[in-house]
């Protein structure tokens, strides 16, 4: 009960803000995050306005809410490491001001949030501060006017001074999009979409999320879905489970809780179905009520349908609790039980049987589910209702073929008469149906890459995307990495000389060339670059 009350109180809060002030608030754009491994430094503005010069908060408290000088006392940074699992930190982050813009109150209303932010952000390089490289950009304003996020940069006002808030616009900042519920009958605003922000156990749907209160900073975070966990490459490659990649069409099996890394299982199950869009599948995760996910109701498993790169939670109905079980596409999933750290949970499909796109079921006969061409499989037909015109008693008994034609052996038994050439078709096609059929097998979920680039590979994390030498080189490295450390001024890690450590992500001290770091660098900043997106 209490979780909900301060829900409401935040929303009611910022919604305060956006009508009486005036502001105008916009939803954000289509996701398209990419995996994030590294120091993400952030530069901190404080601005005030020229007619309003009170300092509501010190810089102090800017630097352990929103920067890696506050790790320990629950703030964003916090967050972001629990969330990444450490793969991200806020190091390097700078806060500064308070700066006076030449600007009244008055005349922030009429202006749009990227606007208001730029003008901070020149108040800020007129007194010296330019953001540096690299770094995105918050600006904190003195007064209520509007809070969210504008091109990856920020602005909360003094309603959105706490973690939900600024975490959920922060991690717009790294490109994540807001998340959804199939309940069209709900809508947050009226700018917002039909199920818009109704994911409560998601940081995306903030504020309309299951929170509480935090010791230090208002409103808490909630824990990211595990499709957001994915996208931005924060759950290891050994604990996403793809269905039926393997060719196995039903099975069991027992989830570990995004909240509890340590738990064994797989913490994402993607459900492929789709065979015309291989980003388009169902995700089944396991939620408990601990961490930053303390304020949901109870420990419960989550389905969504992610398409277009948007996870939509599942509900039973308007209004209704996630959903339990599922029935649709082909796909049927059902939870079994939860006990603790693990939960259990029944997925079948059919997509094992499925063509790839362009392909069909060739069906001969009824069951025939080879994948082949439409022009084959109209072929196919065509020769089926032919069958009885091309038969005549002879030496192989009453479906014997006429002159010019053989049986065309699609199936054992398969005596439709056909040309030579019809036949080999069929025997090429049964020698090819394994390579033609269950898309399941070629779904990587969001950090796809596009075609010429595999991943990189350097830990289970790592999805950057990168040329297949260069995936060998890291590997090589990898397998040598004993025999180039030493115990030296860095520990038992530093590298023998002539060699570096490669740093492809936030602790990576494997030593390689210092050609190879360089690589490593470059691969990280082209690697948004080389991601499929949906539709691409």
């Amino acid at each position: 009960m209490g979780s909900q009350l301060l829900r409401r109180a935040a929303t009611a809060a910022v919604a305060l803000s956006c009508a009486v002030l005036g502001s105008v608030v916009v939803a954000a754009g289509p996701a398209a995050a990419s995996p994030i491994r590294n120091n993400t430094p952030w530069s901190v503005l404080l601005c005030k306005f020229s007619d309003k010069p009170a300092e509501p908060r010190t810089p102090s408290f800017f630097a352990n809410f929103l920067t890696h000088a506050g790790l320990g006392t629950g703030g964003v940074a916090d967050y972001l490491a629990d969330q990444s699992g450490g793969r991200v930190s806020l190091a390097g982050s700078a806060v500064r001001g308070w700066y006076t813009m030449s600007y009244t109150l008055a005349q922030f209303q009429s202006i749009d949030r990227g606007t208001r932010i730029q003008r901070c952000v020149d108040t800020a390089a007129a007194n010296g501060y330019t953001v540096p490289a690299g770094h995105r950009t918050a600006v904190m304003l003195n007064d209520w006017v509007d809070s969210g996020a504008a091109g990856g940069r920020v602005l909360l006002d003094p309603g959105a001074w706490n973690v939900g808030f600024a975490a959920h616009e922060m991690l717009h900042g790294y490109n994540l999009g807001h998340s959804f519920s199939n309940d069209t009958t709900y809508q947050n605003a009226p700018w917002s979409q039909p199920g818009e922000y109704d994911d409560p156990w998601d940081e995306m749907s903030a504020m309309h999320i299951h929170a509480f209160a935090t010791a230090n900073y208002g409103t808490s975070a909630v824990g990211l879905n595990a499709f957001h966990r994915d996208e931005l490459g924060w759950l290891p490659k050994n604990r996403v489970f793809t269905m039926a990649a393997d060719g196995v069409a039903s099975r069991t099996i027992t989830l570990a809780p995004l909240e509890v890394p340590s738990a064994a299982g797989p913490q994402l199950v993607r459900i492929p179905f789709d065979p015309a869009d291989l980003f388009h599948y169902y995700t089944v995760e396991f939620r408990r009520k601990t961490g930053w996910s303390a304020g949901i109701p109870a420990d419960t498993v989550l389905l969504h349908e992610v398409r277009n790169g948007t996870p939509t939670l599942l509900r039973t109905g308007p209004g209704g609790g996630p959903a339990q079980s599922l029935n649709a596409n082909g796909v049927q999933i059902g939870v079994n039980w939860i006990s603790g750290n693990s939960a259990s949970v029944t997925v079948t499909t059919d997509v094992v049987n499925r063509c790839l796109q362009g392909y069909v079921w060739r069906e001969a006969r009824p069951g025939d589910l080879v994948c082949v061409t439409g022009a084959t499989r109209s072929q196919v037909w065509a020769d089926n209702a032919a069958a009885p015109s091309r038969w005549v008693d002879g030496p192989y008994g009453p479906h014997t073929c006429v002159s010019g034609y053989v049986w065309r052996e699609a199936y054992a038994g398969d005596d439709v008469c056909v040309t030579g050439t019809q036949r080999s078709q069929a025997a090429a096609d049964n020698a090819a149906a394994a390579s033609r059929r269950n898309p399941a097998r070629l779904v990587s979920g969001p950090n796809t890459c596009v075609s010429g680039y595999v991943w990189r590979d350097a830990d289970q994390s790592d999805y950057v995307c990168v040329t297949g030498a260069t995936r060998s080189q890291v590997l090589a490295d990898n397998a040598v990495a004993a025999s180039r450390w030493v115990n030296g001024p860095y520990g038992p890690h530093t590298c023998v000389s002539g060699y570096v450590w490669r740093e492809a992500f936030l602790g990576d001290d494997v030593c390689v060339t210092g050609t190879q770091r360089s690589q490593a660098a470059a691969d990280n900043a082209a690697g948004r670059g080389r991601v499929l997106r949906p539709g691409g």
